[in-house]
């Protein structure tokens, strides 16, 4: 056998091995970024409660990215081993978060969420909420329920209300600080009939957490710091600036916080972004794809 024929034989070998790991890192960054899809079903579910849940999982396994609402409901079986660490890819959500009749689950592990938009609100009691938590313990069991609920990157809720009822072992909610979250929108966060257990956590404690703020007993769960550099912004801001100066107000297309005034100076975007701006829909020939309009 010829050394020519053996350094072909490399030649070729290397070239597979390459396209090989180009395949694989190439389907690595596919999977970085998901789309999905959400519900509008509310407290509906179809089929058994095995299959809502294996539902829920395929749904949104190695989602980051959800288009409409994260609805986690009837999540009720005890017989059922309910591991929800799938969601915990999920860094935005374009609708609203409601998570009830969770009685078997102790932990909703959401600690990649940074931004619920609020596009599409939950109406409930003659009001519209973006996030509701409510009725997560077992009826015939005062000791069992859902018992915390991690949002330690949870920077903003752009449109609509907080609620929290019913969730009489669900702890350190208490502690939150939901104003920066909210925008400033003031009256926006809503605790009703048994919201939270006030025994577990409050704001005393400051040796793990700033102010005591935490989703959970561990440091990675404290309360993000607030994003605005100047404390309470102007009213004419809409709880997003980068000085006190009615001047000085974050363009109305940014999320969490900005450096400027410019829709290029965001620190996200609420909707979109085209060509390093952040716009509410993407321009003429271009679609979105998860928040990037891409043109064609």
């Amino acid at each position: 056998m010829s050394y020519q024929f053996i350094a072909s034989l490399i030649a070729v070998y290397l070239s597979t091995v390459i396209l090989c790991v180009s395949s694989v890192n190439l389907r690595i960054d596919e999977f970085e970024e998901r789309e999905c899809y959400g519900t509008t079903v509310g407290f509906g579910y179809s089929g058994t409660l095995e299959f809502h849940y294996q539902n829920l999982k395929k749904r949104y396994t190695g989602c980051t990215y959800i288009h409409g609402n994260l609805e986690l409901t009837n999540l009720v079986d005890p017989k059922l081993n309910y591991d929800l660490s799938f969601l915990k890819t999920i860094r935005y959500v374009s609708g609203y978060v409601l998570i009830g009749l969770v009685t078997e689950v102790e932990i909703i592990p959401l600690d990649s969420l940074q931004v619920i938009r609020g596009n599409q609100t939950y109406r409930i009691m003659d009001d519209d909420y973006s996030l509701v938590v409510g009725l997560t313990s077992r009826n015939d069991d005062s000791s069992w329920g859902l018992k915390e609920i991690h949002l330690p990157q949870l920077k903003e809720i752009s449109n609509g209300k907080v609620l929290f009822l019913g969730n009489p072992f669900l702890g350190y909610i208490n502690t939150i600080d939901w104003e920066p979250i909210l925008r400033g929108r003031q009256d926006a966060a809503h605790f009703q009939d048994g919201p939270y257990n006030e025994s577990v956590a409050n704001n005393k404690d400051t040796t793990m957490c700033e102010g005591g703020r935490r989703w959970g007993d561990s440091k990675a769960l404290c309360q993000q710091a607030d994003p605005r550099k100047s404390g309470p912004c102007h009213a004419d801001c809409n709880g997003r600036c980068f000085g006190p100066e009615s001047s000085q107000c974050c363009h109305n297309s940014c999320a969490v916080g900005c450096d400027g005034p410019s829709d290029d100076q965001c620190w996200m975007c609420k909707d979109y972004q085209y060509e390093a701006h952040c716009v509410g829909f993407c321009p003429h020939k271009s679609y979105p794809k998860l928040q990037d309009c891409i043109q064609y």
